[in-house]
């Protein structure tokens, strides 16, 4: 076990987090309740290159009638963020967050970890009802649909936390 993965299991620990480990693989899956929906998470660890890499999934499956207005929604979003890129698994469907970090060797801090998952399941929860509006979206009407005007719609947002 490397002294990276070491760190990401004991941040999952410490954060009261629940998780299952992959045999074999240095991967830690664990699933999140946000406030739309709950996110798979799957963080990879890669300890000869000190590389983390955090994946939240969306629980909605695209269809293919209607992947171009989902990418034109996700290169939009990409284009706001300074971390992590949402991505789309075109033959599949499937929408993820990716975030990845390199570490310099032994310092491994697990506030990074913790922000970086932190940060998964933030953004895969904001993105969600965007997305359910243009899955939910007939594939007759995907042509009337304006994902710019969609990503104005304040109401689609969860709540700001409370600063405490």
């Amino acid at each position: 076990m490397s002294a990276l993965y070491a760190t990401a299991l004991s941040t999952f620990k410490e954060m009261g987090w629940h998780y299952r480990e992959v045999p074999e693989h240095n991967v830690i899956e664990s699933d999140f309740e946000a406030h739309h929906t709950k996110i798979p998470l799957h963080m990879q660890v890669f300890g000869d290159t000190h590389i983390v890499s955090v994946v939240a999934t969306a629980t909605l499956q695209v269809p293919s009638t209607h992947r171009l207005p989902v990418c034109e929604l996700l290169m939009r979003v990409n284009k706001e963020l300074n971390l992590g890129n949402f991505e789309l698994e075109w033959d599949g469907g499937q929408v993820m967050f990716r975030i990845t970090n390199i570490f310099p060797p032994h310092r491994h801090d697990s506030r990074i970890l913790a922000s970086m998952v932190h940060s998964a399941v933030a953004e895969m929860d904001r993105l969600t009802p965007f997305l359910g509006e243009i899955i939910r979206t007939p594939k007759g009407e995907l042509l009337l649909l304006k994902v710019a005007d969609l990503m104005k719609r304040e109401d689609l947002l969860p709540p700001v936390p409370d600063a405490e």
